[in-house]
């Protein structure tokens, strides 16, 4: 999943990176950047505010399913 950007500036195509290595996760909007649909200040939020929405989601279904929950309710 590489950097796709072509008008990235360094300190940028460093943050799409990270982004990555860091969430697993391309970042998205690349294309809208090139194209100055979107401003870089708008790639990284729109990029952070997926991950954290999809990253909260992810917990909550962790938290629900945990069988340990039923466990301790048999116990108590």
């Amino acid at each position: 999943m590489p950097v796709t950007s072509k008008t990235a500036t360094p300190a940028q195509r460093a943050w799409l990176e990270q982004y990555e290595r860091e969430t697993t996760f391309e970042a998205m909007y690349q294309d809208e950047l090139d194209s100055g649909e979107m401003s870089w200040a708008q790639v990284a939020k729109a990029n952070i505010d997926w991950f954290e929405d999809w990253s909260s989601d992810a917990h909550l279904r962790i938290q629900k399913n945990n069988p340990a929950d039923s466990e301790d309710a048999e116990v108590a």
